[in-house]
């Protein structure tokens, strides 16, 4: 089993001097400033080179405060151990901002590297809310807090008609989408 980081060594490591513990999880050569970079590949910016899909996640229990993907969720082959392991390294009322492709664009479908095609539904599987999906005992509680569709031209035009319409039942309407859920763990 490989070494994970508690808080203490993650501070000393990088330097962190405020008590907020920032994760770019995915984050190529584009790690957001002040964050801990996580990805697969020893890039520029990547401070941990560590492969989620075969390990997990590389932090100990209730050690981060806020979580940002750009475009890693699709890429993960075992999802529903993926959301548990963000749940377990979250803190009560951490954050996670999260990109990923919409289910309808051509940018999901084109990708040979892409395991998982995800829906803003997706997320209820992984919330406390008891409803016909909630019997599979996931055992996380995320709230999905916010989310932002990137339409494409000619539907990203602000007085587009139709638009939530155009989006679910046409192809290549929205590329992507951004949420934000919220980790609520009962103490």
């Amino acid at each position: 089993m490989l070494e994970k980081y508690s808080r203490e060594l993650l501070k000393q490591r990088f330097n962190i001097n405020n008590d907020t513990i920032c994760v770019d999880l995915g984050c190529g050569s584009r790690k957001q400033k002040g964050y801990i970079g996580v990805d697969t590949a020893k890039l520029e910016g990547v401070d941990i080179v560590y492969d989620v899909n075969e390990n997990g996640l590389p932090f100990e229990d209730n050690t981060i405060d806020l979580v940002y993907s750009n475009f890693l969720f699709e890429h993960i082959i075992n999802f529903i151990p993926f959301m548990q392991e963000l749940y377990r390294i979250c803190r009560n009322g951490a954050i996670i901002k999260a990109s990923f492709p919409q289910w309808s664009s051509v940018t999901q479908w084109k990708d040979p590297t892409h395991k998982q095609v995800i829906t803003i539904e997706t997320f209820r599987y992984f919330t406390d809310d008891k409803w016909y999906g909630s019997d599979y005992n996931i055992n996380t509680n995320f709230q999905l807090k916010n989310v932002k569709y990137n339409y494409l031209p000619p539907f990203n035009l602000p007085f587009f008609p139709f638009k939530k319409f155009l989006r679910d039942h046409l192809i290549n309407v929205v590329h992507s989408v951004w949420i934000e859920l919220e980790v609520v763990k009962e103490h």
